[in-house]
């Protein structure tokens, strides 16, 4: 996806609302603590072979009261409003999970109306590349949602820093509050944006411009670059500042709106 030109602008996404949903200390367990025929005792074992990791050294998310759904909270805070548009699903990383029915319960207990995709994959590129994809399959006559995932089920070696989290993005079609510019797969061109927001996981640039725009950090007119380097991937996600006063940040923890001022 080119750089946008200005003959372009009536197909222009625009992001129009973000919320972020972050566990900053998720439980992973030693999967080796699990029973030898436990469910995700035997689905560690596949994953383990399949890899090449030795199971000693894979942690698994366990879903319990220390480790909230992150992708239902931040789905959820975007309210009920939009919820006939087309939803997409994106997750980090092709292991195998148990889980592997987020999306239909995500759908289910959301009373999401619209469609619903699965995007799986992109591993570290979740967060921009995924914008690609939107650009031809947004509809003409409204918007749509992509729900950014990054809750690996497995880590190899849980570092005590790893973090779990989720991005809901809404976006629609025309001049919006953030303009999308274009994306790729890559190193971005130096000098581009005004704020660069990087980090090594699908959601990192996403939380950082959660936080620069919740402290009035981004002005109309600049130009803010997502970049995502990571283990196996590089790319990026150039947006433009329009209507700042009009996009809405949300806390993915309160049903609440808060727009900023």
């Amino acid at each position: 996806m080119a750089e946008m030109s200005p003959a372009a602008a009536p197909s222009t996404l625009s992001v129009t609302a973000l919320a972020v949903s972050v566990c900053e200390h998720p439980d992973y367990r030693p999967a080796a603590l699990f029973d030898e025929g436990h469910e995700l005792r035997r689905l560690a074992c596949g994953v383990a072979q399949q890899t090449g990791v030795p199971l000693a050294t894979l942690s698994l998310l366990s879903r319990d009261d220390r480790t909230p759904d992150v992708s239902a909270l931040a789905l959820t805070a975007l309210g009920p409003e939009r919820r006939g548009e087309p939803l997409f699903l994106v997750r980090s990383g092709p292991l195998p999970d148990p889980h592997g029915a987020l999306l239909a319960r995500l759908v289910h207990e959301s009373g999401w109306l619209g469609e619903d995709v699965g995007i799986t994959h992109l591993d570290e590129l979740g967060g921009t590349l995924v914008f690609d994809l939107l650009a031809w399959a947004v509809p003409a006559e409204f918007g749509a949602t992509a729900l950014i995932c990054d809750d690996p089920l497995f880590a190899v070696a849980a570092p005590a820093s790893a973090r779990v989290a989720a991005a809901a993005v809404q976006v629609s079609r025309g001049p919006g509050p953030l303009r999308v510019l274009g994306c790729g797969e890559g190193a971005p061109a130096a000098g581009d944006a005004t704020h660069r927001f990087s980090g090594r996981r699908p959601c990192d640039g996403w939380i950082a411009l959660r936080d620069a725009l919740a402290d009035h950090r981004v002005a109309d007119g600049e130009r803010v670059l997502i970049h995502t380097r990571g283990t196996l991937r590089e790319g990026w996600l150039l947006m433009e500042a329009a209507d700042i006063a009009g996009l809405k940040l949300l806390s993915a923890n309160a049903e609440r709106e808060s727009v900023i001022p």
